[in-house]
């Protein structure tokens, strides 16, 4: 039997789970669409910031703001090159550019202030998240039913694999790539349609919005190469294999030439990618190379077909298999080719260093934290012991001659995905695009099983259905949705009766990151590519997209990790390990850093640099010196608190959660005195926040009496940390001292201050 035999009759006369009538499906769909959009929207209060304009959330989703507001300001241009990170180099962006840029003109039309933007950013995933009800409804009525379709529609707007990862304020890439699956599968279901049904203008404009759709993928996700390979895979496998159709074959080969016309100008544009002009890891050369090559094998498919038809699947997929092998092999002849692609699949179930402690990259059923990342029954409810099931479960729906071209279409994308979220969480996301549809088509076989037992009929099947899957998600409802909405209504409840609650995690991290802006001298290149900026500020590995969007400062080493530059990952990182000063000023010295911002940490214990850094603001304590060339600028915020990774078991109450410190000469301060006798340098500073504290450097007098003690902070500075008089100089336990003002310039020049104390010379 023919793939199509079962489906000469209309779409409108066939039978379904449920009879639904176009405007009952229609008001479903909307009524799915705004249940979507409110569940991704429940942040919203949150995200508002005072005085405007809203705030975006961490990471990537910041990195893709600081490029996006690059395109917005100076549109239509991109920002290819960005010198604030890898800095002081700069580096080749790693991400392809449409996505920031479509966002940036999008924003553009609708005003030209900072705010619109960032509120135009901060609703794009929402947004798109919610619009994939749509194209999945599609998906799950080419697959099963309208009934099905508007049941995995109602299923995607509820799941927290999809939510989690596209709330207001998320610029993340990761709803619109959900989208742009959506489509592509959708597009490739809607391929199928009856013969009947067809006509040349419809092909035709299907075609160039299947080849949009591709192109739109492969110039928004880095990753989009594997997306290329699973849709068009599974589209050539159907037209080719399953069934013996050369005008989709024609109309595949044509999609994949239209394709690679509009990616080719973005690449010409942005010259050779970073990692080389073939890699995976981002938009390169090798997916035009992939497009053309597609394109040539499904036409000479076409071409074959009609004329040495193959009667059976088996030996059509030899045909398939060989040609396809042949012209791989004739890609692969370039070395670079070759280094690539065993790079790229490498990278696929990557677990560095890196990856251990990105939770993006944690498998589903194996968190480790969940305060970093949520469990598998969370993001999909009871579902989710369900999902590695699903590619048996479709397949066994092929032993059915009805719809086995869709079922192939559903069998491969889930099987892929399926995969791919049981390694690395952050392909649930995308897993829930089919997954929905798979989950509402298991929910509806098993209830319309048990309702064929039961007396009502149809009507029984529905209320089964509504229960079950409502039953099946509710780890979610319960876990996820519920605290969501009770904490935002706790939070609005706190801000009407005029009480300042404590600082979320992220809002702490924001708002301190606009604290370094206005403590920081001003700076070259934020929007302009070719201006090189003065100076580096030296931050954690995992909060450096943050910092380029929100303190618009160059950083060494950010969330692209070892991929971008290794070496200046490494050498941050060995920057807050590092034993003491003089090994931690190496490094800042080869960075070419003049700030440092830390944060509150339970992984060091006193004497390590990076606790005597926070912890101890540089001052000596507990037997352990004072860091001599690292002065407190700022810090804050007040009321805030620590991300959770931060932060190795519990959190103190009142730790401050984040600081700035600047990288100085230092002044030297030199006494004379009785040898062995110690020299304290005391000083009394309040900071922004109202925390008042002693700073304390101290030295020992040589054999010769003469002791220098090298100080960071002046009595007459502009930072935001004040000094509240005179440093106290004495030599401890000798009652003689003297009151010394240093100037801010004798910090910086490295000026030596001689001082009499008569008292430790009489000791």
């Amino acid at each position: 039997m023919s793939e199509n035999s079962a489906a000469q009759v209309p779409e409108s006369s066939r039978p379904g789970p449920f009879p639904l009538g176009r405007v009952a499906i229609g008001l479903g769909i909307a009524a799915a669409g705004l249940v979507a959009l409110a569940l991704r929207s429940v942040a919203y209060a949150q995200v508002v910031r005072e005085g405007g304009g809203a705030d975006i959330a961490l990471h990537d989703a910041a990195y893709h703001a600081r490029r996006a507001f690059y395109s917005f300001v100076n549109f239509p241009e991109v920002l290819y090159f960005d010198r604030f990170i890898a800095y002081p180099d700069g580096a080749l962006v790693p991400m392809p550019p449409l996505y920031d840029w479509g966002v940036a003109g999008l924003a553009r039309l609708l005003g030209d202030s900072p705010a619109t933007f960032e509120w135009v950013a901060a609703w794009v995933s929402p947004v798109a998240s919610s619009l994939c009800v749509v194209p999945i409804f599609v998906i799950g009525r080419r697959f099963a039913s309208a009934g099905i379709g508007l049941g995995a529609a109602w299923i995607f707007a509820l799941l927290p694999a999809s939510t989690l990862l596209s709330q207001v304020g998320n610029f993340d890439h990761h709803a619109a790539v959900s989208l742009l699956v959506a489509g592509w599968l959708a597009s490739s279901m809607v391929e199928l349609r009856p013969d009947p049904l067809r006509n040349r203008r419809w092909d035709l404009l299907a075609a160039l919005i299947h080849g949009l759709i591709v192109a739109a993928m492969l110039l928004v996700w880095s990753g989009s190469l594997l997306y290329l390979a699973v849709g068009e895979g599974a589209r050539l496998v159907v037209a080719a294999v399953v069934g013996r159709r050369p005008d989709r074959l024609w109309a595949q080969a044509g999609t994949a030439l239209f394709a690679t016309a509009l990616v080719v100008p973005w690449l010409w544009a942005g010259g050779d990618p970073p990692g080389g002009r073939f890699t995976t890891t981002t938009l390169s050369w090798i997916h035009p190379l992939v497009l053309v090559s597609l394109s040539l094998l499904t036409g000479i498919l076409a071409y074959l077909e009609p004329r040495w038809p193959q009667p059976s699947a088996v030996r059509r997929a030899f045909r398939t298999g060989l040609l396809a092998g042949l012209i791989a092999l004739g890609c692969l002849a370039f070395s670079d080719v070759r280094q690539e692609l065993i790079s790229g699949a490498g990278f696929l179930a990557k677990q560095d260093g890196w990856a251990a402690v990105n939770p993006e990259q944690q498998p589903l059923f194996g968190v480790n934290d969940v305060r970093l990342a949520r469990p598998a029954h969370q993001r999909f409810g009871y579902f989710a012991f369900l999902l590695p099931l699903a590619p048996l479960l479709l397949a066994l729906r092929l032993r059915s001659p009805d719809r086995r071209a869709e079922t192939v279409l559903m069998l491969v994308w889930t099987s892929v995905l399926t995969a791919l979220a049981l390694l690395q969480l952050r392909f649930a996301h995308d897993f829930s695009v089919p997954g929905s549809v798979f989950f509402a088509w298991i929910v509806a076989v098993v209830t319309g099983w048990v309702a064929r037992r039961l007396p009502g009929g149809r009507r029984t099947a529905m209320v089964l259905t509504l229960v079950v899957g409502v039953g099946m998600l509710w780890p979610a409802i319960s876990r996820v949705h519920t605290p969501r909405v009770r904490g935002v209504l706790a939070a609005l409840v706190e801000r009407e009766e005029g009480s300042r609650p404590r600082l979320t995690a992220k809002q702490s991290l924001l708002r301190f990151c606009e604290t370094i802006r206005q403590a920081t001298p001003e700076i070259s290149g934020y929007l302009d590519s070719d201006a090189v900026p003065e100076y580096g500020i030296i931050v954690p590995v995992a909060l450096g997209h943050t910092f380029l969007w929100c303190a618009q400062r160059p950083i060494p080493a950010n969330n692209f990790g070892p991929y971008l530059d290794a070496e200046k990952m490494e050498w941050v990182q060995s920057f807050f390990a590092a034993p003491d000063e003089q090994a931690a000023l190496r490094i800042a010295e080869r960075l070419r850093a003049r700030y440092v911002f830390s944060q509150a940490t339970g992984r060091l214990g006193p004497g390590a640099f990076a606790f005597q850094l926070h912890m101890a603001d540089g001052s000596a304590r507990g037997g352990h010196p004072h860091l001599e060339h690292f002065r407190l600028v700022t810090e804050g915020p007040k009321r805030g608190s620590l991300l959770p990774a931060a932060f190795r078991g519990r959190i103190p109450k009142r730790i401050v959660p984040y600081k700035l410190f600047e990288l100085v000469e230092g002044a030297e301060i030199l006494a004379s005195g009785v040898p062995g006798a110690k020299l304290v340098a005391e000083l009394k500073l309040v900071t922004p926040i109202g925390r008042r504290l002693r700073y304390r450097a101290t030295a020992m007098a040589d054999d010769r009496g003469v002791a220098r003690l090298r100080i960071p902070l002046a009595t007459d500075g502009s930072d935001p940390v004040r000094a509240l008089g005179p440093y106290r100089v004495y030599f401890e336990g000798y009652g003689d001292e003297v009151q010394l003002d240093v100037p801010d310039q004798a910090i910086r020049r490295g000026a030596v201050l001689e001082v009499r104390l008569d008292g430790g010379e009489a000791g």
